[in-house]
């Protein structure tokens, strides 16, 4: 099974309030060429998770518009991206989701994932796409690829 691990596009430095943020012109067009770049090497989500915060929505909502039909859940635990998530996402037998979250939550839970905390950060737009063998996962993930908005963009 594969765990795909997207951070929002960038988004906007202020609003009422840190949960409202929306994404940029700039970082909703990011999102789309990345998710484009993406499809173009057959990448394929069987389910998109994202956080209930606002920019996380957006850019779950982008994914969406390129896979439609694809179930989309908004889980609150996607924001601290934790062990809790992992069972949340196990209870639901999600096949290869996509989870669109917020740092550092997605660093951690990429490194717990690996058996090696602290060697990813996410960037606005990075995705990171892992192995593994079940959710919650009982041998370490294989990561497949970690790709940055500018090398994912470059397969379009």
């Amino acid at each position: 099974m594969l765990v795909t691990l997207m951070r929002h596009g960038i988004a906007e430095s202020f609003a009422r309030s840190d949960a409202d943020r929306r994404l940029t012109d700039a970082g909703e067009r990011i999102v789309d060429e990345v998710i484009l770049g993406l499809k173009s090497c057959g990448w394929c989500p069987g389910a998109i998770v994202c956080s209930p915060l606002t920019r996380s929505r957006q850019t779950a909502a982008i994914a969406l518009k390129h896979f439609p039909g694809t179930p989309l859940d908004v889980l609150p635990a996607v924001v601290e991206a934790d062990e809790a998530l992992l069972a949340e996402l196990g209870a639901r037998e999600l096949i290869d989701p996509l989870v669109v979250g917020h740092e550092p939550g997605l660093s951690r839970l990429a490194g717990s994932l690996l058996g090696a905390r602290g060697v990813l950060h996410f960037q606005p737009a990075t995705v990171a796409c892992l192995r593994v063998d079940s959710l919650p996962p009982r041998t370490p993930a294989e990561l497949l690829f970690l790709a940055p908005p500018l090398f994912a963009r470059l397969f379009q």
